[in-house]
Parts: C-alpha cells; structure tokens; sequence
C-alpha cells in the first residue's frame, strides 16, 4: 500500500519536526538560505545543462502601442521586469528545504523562501548546501531510519545530496537517448545508474521522485517514482503531448 503524504503536511507545520524526533543526526537546526554552504557540486561532465532556471518576474508595462499591432501598425513597447519572483528549475526543492520551521515563516510571506527564489547568480546557490543539507536530516527521519538517503555517508553525511539539489539547473546527457527519467543525470552522479537522457518531461512524476529522495525511502526498482511515498497525484487527467509545445488536446 502506497503511503501518502500532502505536501502541506510533510512541509508547512513544525509539528511535523517534532514527529520525526529531530530528525537525523546534523550539525545544528535547519538554518535560513542565507547561511554559508559547501563546495558547488557539477553533475556529470557527460551531462550539459539544458538552460539555468530562468525565474519568472514580477513588473509591469513600460509603454503603450501606437497602433493597432497589424498592418502598418506600431508593435507595444516589451515590458519591464521587475524583481524574479519565482525559479523554472527543480520543483518543490525550495518548498521542502528553505525556511520551511522558520517561525517567521506564514502562509502569505516567507523571506528565506522568497530570498531563494528571486536569486538569479548560479555562482551564489552553493550557499544553500548547508541549510539543505540540515533540512534533509529532518526528513531522513520520516522512514524511521537514518542515512538511507542517496549519497548519504559518514564521512560527507548529506552534503552531497544537498550539493546537487542546491544546484538548480536541469541537466541533459545528450548522449543517451530515452528521455523518460526526471533528475536522470542527477541520479547516476550519486550512484545511481541509469541510461536516461534527464532532464525533464511534462507527464514526470516530479514530486513523488522527489519525496522519496528527501524522505530516505528511495528504491531504484521503482524508478521513475523512485519508491511508494506519494502525494496521491501520479499523472496528469490529460496526459501532454510527447512533442513540442507538448499541449495536450483540450477538454
């Protein structure tokens, strides 16, 4: 039987911190996003990034058309970006490992997840990996046993793990050719063999992968979920089409 756990619950109250009696042995609480993190971690040199991830922003226009827009008409002027609001890369990673037992944290404003979310400068992320790296302690808990999850060690503890998940970049092996697995490039850097290409397909299961990474009950014979922790939502009503833009037929 599947366990299901909602991500309101594995993530937005503290209550869940105390359930999991601490956690998994790590070297203090879990931190903001602004403390000092280890090494950056590169996936595999096989592996090139299919693009950083570009956040979306917040602004508004910066002029008005002169015109109609068709025929002898002036196109409008583009509008001006605000200030990056949200990132494209890995889902659900800022939810789970930023700020998520920080009392100063509500459900309408959280400032280690906004400050994650709006930072833009590849060569800053790695100083995530500490605060991650403490958060997926709490989490190697919720099976009830400690160092299961992938990469874990003694030596490196979570700091692997969290190295490549800091790393908010989607990563294609162009030279394999299935391209079905979702964190396919991450997962043969941490051991984890594969063939798959990576990268990411709108019908991946991204967030049960995820849970199961996170939560230490990651199995490779489930692949592409990875295991039986599941939010309850495993695809789409209506699978997206396999080529480009990938929508789907409308209801």
């Amino acid at each position: 039987m599947k366990k299901t756990i909602l991500l309101g619950s594995l993530v937005g109250s503290s209550l869940v911190a105390l359930s999991f009696a601490n956690g998994c042995s790590s070297s203090s609480s879990p931190a903001s996003a602004t403390d000092a993190g280890g090494d950056h971690t590169a996936s595999s040199s096989s592996g090139s990034s299919s693009g950083s991830s570009s956040g979306s922003s917040s602004g508004s226009s910066s002029g008005s058309s002169s015109g109609s827009g068709g025929e002898g008409g002036t196109p409008p002027a583009p509008p001006t970006l605000g200030t990056q609001i949200d990132r494209m890369g890995r889902p659900a990673i800022n939810t789970a490992l930023t700020g998520t037992f920080d009392p100063n944290c509500t459900t309408a404003s959280c400032p280690p997840k906004d400050a994650y979310n709006a930072d833009s400068n590849p060569t800053h992320w790695a100083t995530y990996v500490a605060g991650f790296a403490q958060y997926l302690a709490i989490y190697d808990g919720l099976d009830g046993t400690c160092g299961n999850q992938p990469a874990y060690t003694a030596a490196a503890g979570y700091t692997t793990l969290a190295s490549v998940l800091a790393d908010d970049m989607l990563w294609v092996n162009t030279s394999n050719s299935t391209c079905q697995q979702y964190l396919g490039v991450e997962l043969g850097y941490l051991g984890i063999s594969n063939t798959d290409c990576g990268g990411r397909t709108p019908n991946e299961n991204t967030i049960d992968l995820t849970y199961n990474i996170v939560a230490g009950s990651f199995v490779l014979a489930d692949l592409p979920t990875g295991g039986t922790v599941t939010n309850g939502i495993t695809a789409p009503a209506t699978p997206a089409a396999t080529t480009f833009p990938y929508l789907a037929a409308p209801h």
